[in-house]
């Protein structure tokens, strides 16, 4: 294995403290309402640990570290993949649960974890005479294995199978939610753009680490690989490594998460945006300004989710459930409905409600339902505030307005 050492200089060494960083600030945010943070903080920190320890193992030279270290770093690569995908998951389900099924993605870890105990508990000075052995050639690392089920030759033929699998698997996953779920590219392009960010890279390294260990695995049985090939595919490893940790600091939307708790009820409670009426006229007064186009976003995203959602039919829908809902802060939307619109929220979406009650009338839904099955299907919860809000809008009560149709 002679390019093992380029391999571990050039891509653990540049991978471990940035990979460090990024999990030390993710994890405060843990609390926030993207939980899914957990996932990705835990995928940094295992990489780079495992970079770290390995790093040390390979190139400190120092017997004592070899001795504890050698074999114990191993059942961190399994879960790379692992929480890369559970991550992925995560934020498109917008759920940290575990399936059934999700633990046979631990069980390659846990099955190493098995596998090195025997070893684990042998005397330190074995330790330590396996320790001088691989320091003086790491190609007996095959010679002198200390699994007792798995050999190091399957374990290095197994890795690349079983990441690659939950690679492709969790690529499929994130492909066939945003196919089924158009609105959600458009409502939320920075979490569309982030994801396929991250599992397009993922992969790439996935299948460059897979290329990495086959090659150490062939290297063991005497087949011919050149420095040249080596170097480049260590590179090319290096490069993915580095663009991925790097990449999560151009979408700090998704670094830090979305508002706490306490942030949210604060903007619940203080929403930071003054109407005032004047004499004359009426105008807004705000702490802050949108722009122009961030608005037009907000409107688009809005008419996206109320066509194809159809939240407002909830007649407790309201505009905290619509923030969290498109992920908005709450004096976002009071800007945007009372300053770009010029009206309350409460009106925007009895419009939506007065509408979708129109269409039932001219389907003919009073001729299998009565009236409160009408209001109540379209949202309202009293007679009276549908009679009213239909008036408002349309001069006539609903009856009126169906003899009009009908006529």
């Amino acid at each position: 294995m002679y390019y093992l050492d380029y391999f571990i200089n050039e891509i653990c060494k540049n991978l471990s403290a940035i990979g460090i960083v990024i999990a030390l600030i993710t994890f405060p945010y843990l609390k926030s309402k993207n939980k899914s943070n957990i996932f990705l903080s835990s995928y940094f920190l295992v990489s780079a640990i495992y970079a770290l320890l390995h790093y040390n193992l390979i190139n400190n030279g120092n017997p004592n570290i070899v001795a504890s270290l050698y074999a114990t770093t191993a059942p961190l690569i399994y879960l790379f993949r692992p929480l890369s995908y559970w991550y992925v998951r995560s934020m498109i389900t917008k759920k940290i649960e575990f399936k059934h099924w999700d633990y046979l993605l631990i069980l390659p870890s846990l099955l190493y974890v098995i596998d090195i105990t025997p070893y684990s508990l042998t005397s330190f000075d074995y330790k330590l005479k396996i320790a001088h052995l691989i320091i003086e050639d790491q190609n007996n690392i095959f010679r002198y294995p200390v699994t007792y089920f798995g050999t190091p030759q399957f374990h290095f033929n197994f890795r690349p199978i079983f990441s690659l699998t939950v690679s492709i698997a969790e690529v499929i996953m994130l492909y066939k939610h945003f196919r089924d779920n158009p609105n959600h590219k458009v409502n939320f392009p920075t979490t569309y753009r982030w994801l396929w960010t991250f599992s397009i890279i993922g992969f790439m390294i996935t299948l460059a680490l897979s290329l990495l260990s086959i090659s150490i695995n062939s290297l063991n049985h005497q087949i011919k690989i050149s420095y040249d090939n080596a170097v480049i595919l260590a590179n090319a490893t290096n490069f993915l490594f580095l663009s991925l940790n790097i990449s999560v600091f151009l979408f700090p939307k998704i670094l830090y998460g979305l508002y706490n708790e306490s942030e949210q009820e604060r903007l619940n409670n203080y929403p930071e945006i003054i109407v005032a009426h004047n004499k004359s006229d009426d105008y807004v007064k705000a702490s802050f300004k949108i722009e122009e186009t961030r608005l037009s976003e907000i409107e688009v995203m809005i008419q996206n989710y109320f066509v194809q959602e159809k939240p407002y039919l909830d007649d407790s829908f309201s505009i905290n459930k619509l923030s969290e809902s498109l992920n908005i802060p709450i004096h976002h939307l009071s800007y945007f409905f009372n300053y770009y619109l010029s009206k309350k929220f409460s009106d925007y979406k009895n419009e939506w409600r007065v509408n979708y009650a129109i269409q039932l009338l001219k389907e003919g839904i009073l001729k299998k339902y009565t009236i409160e099955q009408l209001y109540q299907e379209a949202g309202f919860s009293t007679k009276s505030n549908f009679y009213r809000v239909f008036r408002l809008h349309t001069g006539k009560t609903p009856i009126e307005f169906l003899e009009e149709i009908n006529s």
